[in-house]
């Protein structure tokens, strides 16, 4: 007999690990509420995402599919289970120093994913063993953001919509600037609905910890 706890704590040992996430999915499956057919689904996407010889399109569509299904379920499960891109990688940034500039202008993305991590107590950070640096979860734009800023890794939560340059630091520009730096300045200024709505979320529940 599993229980969830059994579940989650199984993929926290080995967060790769499809095959407790195909289970997994088949013990949602046999509830009846909306939620957990909305895990049970998000669990196979998924485990589909690592299908071999799949064409970059077919991989960038199963993950618009599963950004709806992500921004309604609990972001302190999708911690656990998802399969996400390591983001402002520290080793790539250490790797490129000696462009000083490059670390202001450019993304740089880790060779791993944070299934690919060690866990940590803390379901929202992950050891990377090859940068030896912390890797941090992210469930709205603007917390990715304050950890790129502090030169943090990150991976960011699959239900927020994403926006290119969306997590570069603010440059200050000598001159006049042109139509790209305007761009990138208003991808970088907008905040996603599900990132405003879990903000939110957030303010209440520390209101009402301070209440208590």
């Amino acid at each position: 007999m599993h229980d969830e706890d059994d579940f989650l704590r199984k993929l926290l040992e080995n967060p790769a690990d499809d095959t407790v996430r195909l289970v997994y999915a088949d013990w949602f499956d046999e509830r009846d509420d909306t939620e957990s057919k909305t895990k049970a689904l998000f669990l196979r996407l998924t485990v589909r995402l690592r299908e071999p010889n799949r064409k970059a399109s077919w991989r960038k569509a199963r993950r618009k599919e599963m950004r709806p299904l992500a921004a309604t379920l609990p972001t302190d499960w999708l911690a656990v289970v998802s399969r996400l891109q390591v983001e402002r990688c520290a080793g790539k940034r250490a790797a490129n120093a000696r462009w000083a500039y490059d670390q202001r202008l450019f993304d740089f993305v880790c060779g791993k994913r944070w299934d690919e991590m060690t866990a940590t107590e803390d379901h929202n950070v992950r050891f990377c063993e090859l940068c030896k640096e912390d890797v941090h979860y992210c469930d709205t734009i603007t917390q990715a953001r304050e950890h790129a800023q502090q030169e943090h890794c990150v991976a960011v939560d699959l239900g927020i919509i994403r926006r290119e340059g969306d997590l570069l630091q603010p440059v200050v520009i000598v001159g006049r600037p042109g139509p790209e730096w305007y761009k990138w300045e208003r991808n970088w200024l907008q905040v996603d609905a599900v990132s405003r709505e879990r903000e939110l979320q957030k303010q209440k529940g520390n209101a009402t910890t301070e209440e208590g």
